[in-house]
């Protein structure tokens, strides 16, 4: 996302951004406002994007592309549609194109799962299957914990004679707050989730269709599955006008333990490529730990934080200016955190009333 800005909503997603990055000017600035507009767009990316390369994107080409389709007489209609076309080979979720209260472009990247399950309908018919799955197989009714968020509670969990079951669709509690502030929140939730789980002998985290937050968040949840700090992720800040290829000094993150016992059992993580964000940096640093198993598809692979900032007309612009690596400076963006074990779930789920995935899980850990 990240959840580090705290100015706009964005209108599709209920992340938020603030646009207060420094932008980039061409020499000259005397022309037209849509020239200008897309000049600033476009030289902003040409310093701060962190992926040309890993995207295959030939940014000074496009620019001979589009350049001429913009003069002082370009509607901003027609600019908000030049913009979406050279934004859309990108396929970076945390690219956006906002015009405030109005409408929202991003460069979205294809996903098997919305495919399947296009509708808010489909998907909540989705989850009732999985419940329904838990259920059958010995689970006891769904709890809930902490605030909604487009009519969903942050934490669901169930417990068994022998397995828990944790599913959050976000990573944060309060999308208003610090990232500091919002993990600790969620920390004394999950002690309050965890006592359900002191009797357990094994634990199923479920991050399909998890639409991130923060990275902060996504520690919080992990540290309390380890005994001891661990770096487990590294990220790396393009560096402003640099080369495409020039970034700064990796900052390192630690696992830390947390929490009044940590779980050390066996663990299965359920992912998809609708997990994303926080959810993939969730996804990549619970891959580190020895007890971890992760099942179902590879995640969305959309790692960086959100670089925002605004152009003279009052848009709203986002890039990814950063590089997110594993403990073995392994990047997964573009692909997103791989699976241990591959299992789709697809919309004949909904007539099987089966979650593959969830039930594949289930035997994992009944071996």
């Amino acid at each position: 996302m990240k959840n580090i800005f705290l100015f706009t909503i964005l209108a599709l997603s209920g992340i938020r951004m603030q646009a207060q990055n420094p932008v980039s000017y061409p020499k000259d600035t005397l022309i037209s406002k849509p020239e200008l507009n897309f000049e600033v767009l476009w030289h902003t990316f040409e310093d701060n994007y962190a992926f040309f390369k890993l995207r295959n994107i030939d940014w000074h080409k496009t620019y001979q592309d589009y350049r001429p389709k913009v003069n002082a007489q370009t509607s901003d209609e027609s600019l908000y549609g030049i913009f979406s076309q050279m934004l859309t080979p990108f396929q970076d979720n945390h690219i956006n194109v906002i015009v405030p209260n109005v409408k929202q472009f991003k460069s979205v990247k294809p996903s098997q799962f919305a495919a399947e399950f296009p509708t808010d309908s489909l998907r909540n018919a989705f989850w009732t299957v999985v419940d329904n799955n838990l259920y059958a197989n010995g689970f006891s009714k769904i709890k809930t914990i902490g605030a909604d968020f487009n009519g969903k509670p942050l934490f669901n969990y169930s417990v068994s004679k022998k397995q828990g079951y944790l599913r959050f669709n976000r990573c944060f509690v309060d999308g208003d707050a610090d990232n500091k502030i919002d993990a600790a929140a969620a920390g004394k939730l999950l002690d309050q989730v965890f006592l359900e789980f002191a009797n357990v002998k094994s634990l199923i985290i479920d991050v399909r269709d998890n639409i991130g937050g923060n990275d902060e968040f996504a520690f919080e949840v992990a540290s309390r599955f380890t005994d001891k700090k661990r770096a487990s992720m590294y990220k790396r800040t393009r560096k402003p006008k640099g080369g495409y290829e020039e970034m700064l000094e990796p900052e390192t993150w630690f696992i830390e333990p947390k929490g009044n016992k940590p779980f050390l059992s066996n663990v299965v993580l359920l992912t998809n490529d609708k997990t994303v964000s926080a959810g993939d940096v969730f996804a990549m640093i619970m891959k580190e730990l020895p007890q971890v198993k992760i099942i179902g598809t590879d995640t969305r692979g959309i790692y960086s934080d959100m670089y925002g900032f605004t152009l003279p007309n009052k848009w709203l612009i986002s890039l990814s200016n950063q590089r997110y690596f594993n403990s073995d400076m392994v990047c997964y963006e573009g692909t997103g955190t791989p699976v241990d074990l591959k299992v789709e779930n697809t919309h004949q789920d909904l007539e099987t009333k089966k979650d593959p995935v969830l039930l594949e899980a289930l035997r994992q850990l009944k071996q």
